[in-house]
C-alpha cells in the first residue's frame, strides 16, 4: 500500500538572481520554513532558478534575428528576437508553429519554444534551460549530503503541455539519487494479463504534484519537498544507464509521421 505524501512548499526569501550560490538560498529558505531535511525526500527545483543562478540568460539587445527567424516570428506572432533564441536553443529543429510558440526538438526532449521563457525573466530578458539539469541535480544531491549529511533525491523540473489538453503539467529535466521511472512491463493486471507498454514516469507525476504548490506565476516557491515516496535509490553507474527519453520514432504522437509509408 502506498503510504500517504506530504508536498511542502518552501518559498524563497529572496528574488534569485545571477551569481547567487543555490544551495545557501536553499538553506535559508528551509530555515524561514522551519524545514529540515529528512533521507529518502526528494526536492523539486524549478528549472528557472537553476537556469538564473548558472547565467542562463540573454537580453534582447544582443539577438540579430536572421530572415528566418523574421518569418517564423510571423507565424508564431513572436517577437523576432524571442524566434531566434528559440531556432539557437533547438538548432533548428521544429516542426511548426501555432501563436505563440514553435514546437521543437532539443536535448530535453519535444518542447515548446526550446524551453526558452519570457515570463518571470526581467525586462527585456529571456531565461533558457539550464545547459546540463543532469550535472546541475548531481551537484545539488552531493552538497546537500555533504553539508546536511541527508540522503536526498532531486528533480530539476519545468512545466510541459500535452498534446491536445489544455494547460501544463510537469516535467522532469533531471533526476538524481533515485530510480525516476518503473518499468511494468511484463507485470500482471488484475485479471493476470501482462503488461506490455506501461512505463511510469515516476519524476514526471512527482514533478506535477510539486508544481501544484510552487505554482508558475508570482509565488516565489521554487523549491517543493515530497515526503514519503518510497524512493529506490540508485548508483552513479545506474544514474548513467537511466534514459527517460525514447527517438522520435517510438514516440506514438511522433512515430506515425516519421514512420509513414510513401503512398
Amino acid at each position: 500500500m502506498m503510504p500517504n505524501l506530504e508536498i511542502i512548499p518552501i518559498p524563497s526569501y529572496k528574488l534569485v538572481e545571477e551569481s547567487d550560490d543555490l544551495l545557501s538560498i536553499l538553506e535559508e529558505s528551509l530555515g524561514a520554513s522551519e524545514m529540515e531535511f529528512e533521507d529518502d525526500d526528494i526536492l523539486v527545483i524549478a528549472s528557472k532558478v537553476v537556469a538564473v543562478v548558472e547565467a542562463c540568460i540573454v537580453s534582447y539587445s544582443s539577438i540579430k534575428p536572421s530572415k528566418k527567424a523574421i518569418e517564423l516570428a510571423k507565424n508564431a506572432h513572436m517577437e523576432p528576437e524571442f524566434a531566434q533564441i528559440i531556432l539557437d536553443e533547438s538548432n533548428g529543429n521544429y516542426t511548426g508553429a501555432v501563436t505563440g510558440a514553435i514546437t521543437t526538438f532539443n536535448k530535453y526532449g519535444l518542447l515548446a519554444n526550446a524551453g526558452a521563457d519570457q515570463s518571470n525573466s526581467g525586462k527585456e530578458k529571456i531565461i533558457l534551460l539550464p545547459r546540463n539539469c543532469k550535472k546541475s541535480a548531481e551537484n545539488i544531491h552531493k552538497r546537500i549530503f555533504e553539508k546536511m549529511k541527508k540522503y536526498v533525491g532531486i528533480i530539476i523540473a519545468d512545466s510541459r503541455t500535452t498534446p491536445l489538453r489544455l494547460g501544463t503539467v510537469g516535467c522532469a529535466l533531471a533526476t538524481y539519487g533515485f530510480l525516476s521511472i518503473l518499468d511494468e512491463r511484463g507485470k500482471n493486471d488484475l485479471f493476470g494479463r501482462p503488461m506490455h507498454i506501461t512505463v511510469r514516469a515516476i519524476a514526471d507525476q512527482l514533478a506535477t504534484a510539486a508544481e501544484i504548490v510552487m505554482g508558475e506565476t508570482d509565488e516565489m516557491i521554487p523549491f517543493a519537498i515530497i515526503r514519503g515516496f518510497p524512493m529506490i535509490r540508485i548508483s552513479k553507474d545506474e544514474e548513467m544507464d537511466l534514459n527517460t527519453l525514447i527517438s522520435p520514432e517510438e514516440c506514438m504522437f511522433i512515430g506515425p509521421y516519421i514512420n509513414k509509408p510513401n503512398e
